[in-house]
């Protein structure tokens, strides 16, 4: 009797093993795309800032329900950067101020610093 429980424990402890290291790999194969956001933050109207913050909303959501992980959001302009390793909510998104000049050479550095991003911009 002893021999037979000591199997059924073995075959259940190996059964649970098994769809831990089975979850553990589909969570490792189906991860949810990660990435940046980069936004301009250089002058636009106040519309047009509704529009970006909008965007940003949106992703926001999806990286709450877990379809992205926002990974940083990098918030530049010529005169200023500012990197946020957690994803700032979305209502301090709206409430910030635009400032400064477009500055593509700054935009394609950060590009190419974090290869998989998106662009959240008042010009098109």
């Amino acid at each position: 009797m002893n021999s037979l429980n000591t199997r059924l424990m073995l075959t259940l402890g190996m059964s649970w093993l098994g769809f831990l290291v089975t979850g553990l790999a589909i969570n490792q194969v189906f991860a949810p795309a990660a990435i940046a956001i980069l936004i301009d933050r250089s002058y636009c109207s106040p519309a047009q800032w509704q529009q970006v913050s909008q965007q940003y909303d949106a992703l926001y959501q999806q990286h709450q329900r877990q379809d992205i992980q926002i990974q940083a959001v990098v918030l530049f302009s010529s005169l200023a950067n500012d990197m946020r390793p957690s994803p700032p909510a979305p209502a301090e998104i709206q409430g910030l101020a635009t400032y400064g000049q477009p500055n593509p050479q700054q935009q394609r550095q950060l590009e190419a610093d974090y290869p998989k991003h998106k662009v959240l911009s008042c010009s098109p």
